[in-house]
């Protein structure tokens, strides 16, 4: 630790001051040590103390700087309260000095002459309101003319001769179409395999489309102009559409079932 021993006849400022250069380090380093400004050690180092707050705070910070620079804070607190006073009361407000009115008398010195001048006139802007109320008035006066000049428009002549109106022309009505639903021209039908593999067979009235197993999720189209035959082997896991109607599932877990497909829909064989 440094020593501690204060300079003789030092105040607080310059022992603070003394001791941090001591010590090697700067103004900075305390500040960022103890997180004190540095204009409040740099006034706490020139015995200003006003700019702390008050008293208690002035104190805590010389406690906080002796503490960063490694010194005992003991003799500089002391020597703050021999030179500031007690913690509790704020800092003294300083007071102006007394104004000393000038001597009167015949041995004063003689007042300056003061000679008033006269006022310079305040300068005024432009008025923009009169001028604007002025334009407008000409503005009103040119209308009022113009109106007046226009010449007036007489009736045309009467010949005697009476025009009617030209007829409208008759809008025939578009005759509206009816619009029907088109019959099914076959059999369309979809196979879409879910939860296992299933064997399958789709036949026409004349031939053989498709026969052997489809696997989970494979899908399968099939279409014929009158109806088609179909044969599942695990009718649970066989989702049927066929002309807009729908068989999911077909039937039970690994049930072999047989369906027409026609264009009006699906049904057991």
């Amino acid at each position: 630790m440094p020593d501690t021993a204060l300079p003789a006849a030092a105040t607080l400022g310059a022992s603070l001051r003394a001791a941090r250069e001591a010590a090697g380090l700067t103004v900075e380093e305390i500040s960022a040590d103890t997180r004190i400004r540095g204009t409040l050690i740099r006034d706490l180092e020139s015995d200003r103390f006003e700019s702390s707050g008050a008293p208690v705070y002035a104190r805590g910070h010389v406690k906080a700087i002796t503490h960063a620079i490694g010194v005992d804070s003991a003799p500089y607190l002391d020597l703050f309260a021999s030179q500031v006073g007690g913690i509790d009361e704020p800092f003294p407000i300083p007071t102006p000095p007394p104004v000393i009115p000038a001597a009167k008398g015949p041995f004063a010195p003689p007042e300056p002459l003061h000679v008033p001048t006269a006022a310079r006139p305040e300068r005024r802007g432009p008025n923009w309101f009169a001028g604007g109320s002025v334009a407008l008035g000409v503005l009103v006066i040119l209308f009022v003319v113009g109106q007046l000049s226009k010449p007036t428009a007489s009736a045309p002549p009467d010949f005697g001769i009476t025009t009617s109106p030209p007829a409208s022309p008759t809008v025939k009505p578009t005759p509206v179409k009816v619009l029907t639903a088109a019959r099914p021209t076959g059999a369309a039908m979809q196979l879409r395999i879910a939860g296992g593999n299933s064997w399958v067979s789709v036949r026409t009235p004349t031939r053989l489309l498709f026969e052997g197993v489809l696997r989970n999720g494979m899908t399968q189209s099939f279409a014929d102009t009158k109806q088609l035959r179909l044969v599942v082997g695990n009718a649970g896991a066989v989702n049927v559409v066929c002309s807009g109607r729908t068989l999911s599932p077909a039937g039970r877990r690994g049930a072999v079932r047989t369906f027409v497909c026609s264009p009006t829909g699906i049904v057991p064989a």
